[in-house]
């Protein structure tokens, strides 16, 4: 078996491949993503191997915009962490959503999946009988809960404007 340099590139593409898999944070397991695609990319074009080219071709722009949002991400919590704590700039990563008056969107002991942040309208906290209106951060207490389930019911006394963003 004859040994070719393209052949050191392929190993370094495993390489970078098992570091992102063992990476337990999503900077380096993105970078190390990064790096695979493209070492593997020129292996496939040495060795003529183009549905791998394809593939990381696809997957290096991906994970470079993923690591682009990390980092925006990173930089948004550190500067939200330094200011009055608001929530605002979560806004970016949440999906709007509308409720109407008496609709009732928290139930309590319905699995929590999603927290809801009050742009516009009141809603009223139905076991306590308070009512809260924009600028709350609704929902968060059931990531928190050891069975993941809401703690209270909220229903709109008005209709609402809210933005929800996933657990996940």
């Amino acid at each position: 078996m004859e040994f070719h340099s393209i052949e050191l590139i392929g190993y370094a593409a495993a390489a970078a491949s098992l570091y992102a898999a063992h990476s337990k944070t999503i900077i380096p397991l993105r970078i190390a993503a990064i790096v695979a695609n493209g070492l593997v990319i020129f292996y496939a074009l040495g060795r003529g191997t183009y549905p791998s080219l394809l593939l990381n071709a696809i997957l290096l722009p991906l994970n470079a915009i993923r690591l682009r949002s990390m980092i925006h991400l990173i930089r948004d919590v550190d500067a939200a962490a330094r200011s009055d704590l608001s929530v605002n700039w979560l806004l970016d990563y949440m999906r709007p959503v509308h409720f109407k008056a008496g609709e009732v969107f928290i139930r309590k002991d319905d699995i929590a999946k999603e927290a809801y942040y009050i742009i516009a309208g009141e809603v009223e906290i139905v076991e306590i009988g308070k009512t809260v209106a924009s600028g709350a951060l609704l929902g968060e207490m059931g990531l928190f809960t050891e069975d993941g389930k809401r703690t209270m019911s909220v229903r709109c006394r008005t209709d609402v404007q809210a933005a929800t963003i996933t657990y996940d």
